[in-house]
């Protein structure tokens, strides 16, 4: 499965293409189960501001993805989180 995220600057709407990931991270937390977790690989960007990742989520469910990254022109790294489901 693969797994891809839009990083984008709130003004003025573009993609942030230049950005280093710091934490990547997948767990079921969302289901109350933050112990079960997956590696996740990087892949190279197939368009600017777009970054994905290869994983293998061993159970079907919800999962929260943590994406924290440092953005140039940003003091501090920009953390985001998104909860999706999985079906097997």
């Amino acid at each position: 499965m693969v797994l891809a995220v839009r990083l984008i600057h709130k003004r003025p709407r573009k993609p942030i293409a230049n950005a280093m990931i710091v934490v990547i991270h997948v767990d079921m937390a969302p289901d109350g189960m933050k112990e079960i977790t997956a590696p996740l690989i990087a892949l190279p960007s197939s368009e600017p501001g777009v970054y994905a990742f290869k994983t293998n989520l061993p159970v079907p469910g919800r999962w929260l993805l943590t994406i924290a990254a440092k953005v140039p022109g940003e003091q501090q790294a920009v953390v985001g989180k998104v909860v999706f489901r999985a079906a097997r």
